[in-house]
């Protein structure tokens, strides 16, 4: 039984990749591992955030991440075959609700459909905070272009004879006179 749709697997196998212009394994592989590391970091964050709001032995919470540390060796350490985040979500889905009682004697109902949904958020904050850091990038590496062309620059402006050197004179690497930003 499948407690959800897996919309991230069927990307990964759909038809199109015998196309010549479909995606290549490495791809695929590449996305399943940001899908299950952005599933991971909404975990992370929203147990993060319960221990910060003092939520941190509320039932929910602890059933939370018992149920995540029961299972992050299975679901997202070391080589996994594709979907196994999506396999994460879909056994809490199945987990039936219930009566839980900490060790410090709180009795709560466990909601695994609303601990799905919230990972299911989270990840896609994520997600989108991910995207807008990467389009970033260009602009973040511009510091580094800039003292890259420069000593190059001093390079071939003939101050460098041996390779490309800092013009520095120390025995660095090359790496003498970069400044970054």
């Amino acid at each position: 039984d499948i407690a959800f749709e897996r919309t991230a697997i069927h990307l990964m196998n759909d038809n199109t990749r015998f196309q010549p212009t479909a995606s290549s394994p490495f791809r695929r592989g590449n996305f399943d591992l940001l899908y299950n590391l952005c599933t991971q970091a909404a975990i992370h964050r929203i147990l993060r955030q319960q221990r910060t709001d003092g939520e941190e032995m509320e039932v929910s919470s602890v059933f939370l991440r018992n149920f995540y540390v029961d299972r992050a060796e299975e679901y997202f350490d070391g080589d996994l075959p594709y979907g196994r985040a999506d396999d994460f979500i879909d056994e809490l889905l199945q987990t039936a609700p219930a009566v839980l009682r900490t060790n410090d004697g709180k009795t709560g109902f466990i909601d695994p459909l609303g601990a799905a949904e919230s990972i299911i958020r989270m990840r896609n904050e994520v997600a989108m905070e991910w995207k807008e850091t990467m389009a970033r990038v260009q602009e973040d590496h511009t510091g580094i272009r800039q003292a890259l062309l420069t000593d190059s620059m001093q390079y071939w402006g003939g101050e460098g004879e041996e390779g490309i050197s800092s013009g520095s004179g120390d025995d660095d690497g090359g790496a003498g006179n970069l400044s970054f930003q």
